[in-house]
Order: structure tokens, then sequence, then C-alpha cells
């Protein structure tokens, strides 16, 4: 069977720095912590990631910033392939968010959904990558790259079940090429998406996004 690819990955850098800077300026509190996430995601976009996960060790001290401070533990575990790293620390995230308002966190929600499905995706499990993005829709219904993702775990869950994935596999280009046009697609569209929204807020939430 040919490779089954995801079609979205997760935009982190640009996306997190922007978010963040929101973040630093919804509330006065715990900056030393923020700022750890700023640096983090600074090396994060630079591709240091051994730098980005030590600030982001030193934004976890700080409890308003460590569910955002597992979520970008996580990011960086994805960038790196490490898909059973990067879910454990997205499920702290989720954690961390069990005593907060979850209106105020609506963003952070999102992604941990979100990213969880690009993992499981990956590793084959098609039907809790349904799950995920299906959650993650329940946070922001409008988000058109959870909706293809979904759509894609879906259509390739009922090929898996039905057999049709090994008859596809007879011809390759043609899978290859299919998923190629797939992901180009979507990518072009996630990109439109996250320039709109990246220095936007949440609307009717005073709290942090990211």
């Amino acid at each position: 069977m040919a490779e089954r690819r995801c079609p979205l990955r997760n935009r982190l850098p640009g996306l997190l720095l922007g978010i963040l800077f929101l973040f630093i300026t919804s509330c006065g509190s715990s900056v030393p912590g923020k700022l750890m996430l700023l640096r983090g995601n600074f090396f994060n976009a630079q591709g240091m990631y051994t730098e980005a996960i030590l600030a982001y060790l030193e934004a976890l001290t700080f409890p308003e910033t460590a569910p955002y401070a597992e979520y970008s533990l996580g990011s960086v575990y994805l960038s790196l392939d490490e898909g059973a790293a990067a879910l454990r620390h997205f499920s702290a995230a989720e954690e961390g968010l069990a005593n907060l308002l979850r209106e105020d966190h609506r963003e952070l929600i999102y992604r941990i959904h979100y990213n969880r499905g690009v993992v499981l995706f990956h590793a084959g499990d098609f039907g809790s990558a349904a799950d995920q993005f299906r959650a993650a829709l329940e946070t922001d219904g409008s988000r058109i790259e959870a909706k293809r993702n979904l759509e894609l775990s879906i259509l390739s869950l009922s090929q898996q079940d039905s057999g049709a994935a090994a008859s596809l596999s007879l011809n390759p280009g043609a899978r290859q090429s299919e998923s190629r046009v797939l992901f180009d697609y979507i990518r072009r569209k996630e990109q439109d998406q996250w320039k709109s929204r990246e220095w936007a807020g949440d609307t009717g939430s005073a709290g942090p996004d990211y």
C-alpha cells in the first residue's frame, strides 16, 4: 500500500509568535513564564529545538503558562516526528486546562485536538484521527483544515476497512499524484487562513488564545 500522508502539518513558528504576543498583552501576571514561551517560540521558528525545549521547560514552572508550555513541547516533538512524545505533551496540556475556563483557551484546545489528529493519522489510526478532528471542529467549526482532514480520515478509514487500500497500492503512481494534489490544495487554504488569523484574537474571549 502506498504511504498515506496527512494533508496538513502544524505551521507553528509564525503562528505561535503572533498568538503569544496577544497572550502576553492580554494579562499582566506571570510575565517571566510568557517571556519563556516567546523565547521558546523564537528558537522553534529557527529550528533550534534543543534551545526551544529548554525554554518551554522553564515556562512549565509557571501555572498560568504551563498548559501552553506543554502544548509547545508537543509541537517540537511533532516537528521532530516523535509522535508518541507529542501525544503525551498534548494530553498534559489538556489536563492543565481542566480547572480553567475553557472559553478563554479555545484556540489552544482546538490546536491540541487538531495536532493529535495529525499524529494519529500519520500512525495509521484513522478512526481516532477522525475523532480528534471532530473534537477540534466542536471547538471551532469554521476551520477548513480540520474539515478537510476529517474528510480524509473518514475516507482513509473506509478504504482500510473495505480493503480498497490494497487495490490502490497496485497503482502507486496514481495514488501519489492524487495525494499530492489534495495536499497542495489544503496547504494553500491553510496558509491563506492562518495569514488572516495570525494577529487576530478570539472574538468574545478576554483570555489568552494560545
